[in-house]
């Protein structure tokens, strides 16, 4: 139950409430909680196996295995497809009423947005955990050390708040769950593939290349796993999250600029 009674009740209690709020919901749903945080650990096992003979390539980079490449890869992908979470969350508050109760609820407005966040945050965690344990058992190895590890941790969370925020502004304008997850899909595939995230991205076309310096999936793939093979720069951890914070400052500032327009 969100307890919310006063604006002058301090934020971080509002923002906890609502953040406890949507564990729980989550929670009432095992069965979706399962495959959420299950599914990323099968597709590492089915694409190692079907596309591992990219790694035989003259472009693959070479001494590293496909399952090293691929793991950092199905992290960033797994923190994309995890996003649009967020946009039928939204969509469910909006078909239950529960988004009108907010907006009578003495409280920011950003403050539902911020909670979906956090909690895509810990399942992302929780996923990266699943995924780690799943890629050892398929001979991956961490060759990076502890700040590494750190930052690539930073990076994932980043970048699951980006993908939280457009997929919730998603669900905020859709309004139906159905249509949210269709619509979710058609956004979450070139941010999937135009990517390195299954294959270098000197492998395809020029457009493309050009398509994946723009996308934040793209960096983020990168800079885990330069941290991942340990082989990472302050530049490409620092142009992922950039990435990222650019495209979360995007959606956020969209409503705004909507409304400095007279869009409704």
């Amino acid at each position: 139950m969100i307890t919310i009674t006063d604006r002058r009740q301090p934020m971080l209690d509002q923002l906890a409430a609502l953040v406890v709020r949507n564990l729980r919901t989550s929670a009432r749903v095992p069965q979706l909680l399962m495959f959420s945080l299950t599914m990323p650990m099968a597709m590492l096992v089915l694409f190692s196996q079907v596309f591992r003979s990219v790694a035989d390539s003259p472009t693959f980079p070479a001494g590293v295995s496909y399952i090293d490449f691929l793991t950092p890869a199905m992290l960033a992908v797994s923190t994309v497809m995890a996003g649009t979470n967020a946009g039928v969350s939204a969509a469910i508050d909006h078909t239950n009423g529960l988004h009108d109760r907010f907006a009578a609820l003495p409280m920011r407005s950003a403050l539902p947005g911020l909670a979906r966040t956090i909690n895509e945050a810990v399942f992302t965690l929780a996923r990266a955990a699943i995924l780690g344990i799943a890629a050892v058992l398929l001979g991956f190895r961490f060759h990076g050390d502890a700040v590494d590890a750190l930052a690539a941790v930073v990076v994932l969370v980043v970048l699951a708040a980006a993908m939280s925020a457009l997929f919730g502004m998603i669900g905020e304008r859709m309004r139906r769950p159905d249509v949210v997850q269709f619509a979710g899909m058609m956004v979450m595939m070139p941010f999937m593939f135009v990517s390195s995230a299954f294959a270098p991205i000197d492998t395809m076309p020029g457009w493309m290349q050009t398509a994946a310096d723009l996308n934040p999936v793209a960096h983020a793939t990168d800079a885990l796993r330069g941290h991942v093979l340990g082989t990472a720069t302050l530049a490409d951890t620092a142009a992922a999250l950039l990435a990222a914070v650019l495209l979360w400052t995007a959606v956020v500032a969209t409503p705004a600029l909507a409304k400095l327009r007279g869009i409704r």
